[in-house]
């Protein structure tokens, strides 16, 4: 059995930006909202914060 591999792209990562959501408990004040409504959340403030 052989493995036919194919490379990878290797375009440079740079990360340019960081933000993060809130901690809250369980059945806290952010039930509300989803894992990716929290996590657009996050990503949209560290792309301004970027200036992007």
């Amino acid at each position: 059995m052989s493995i036919e591999r194919t490379p990878l792209r290797q375009d440079p990562v740079v990360i340019v930006s960081a933000a993060r959501t809130p901690m809250g408990g369980f059945q806290g004040d952010l039930q509300s909202l989803s894992a990716t409504e929290l996590g657009s959340i996050a990503i949209r403030a560290a792309v301004e914060r970027a200036g992007m």
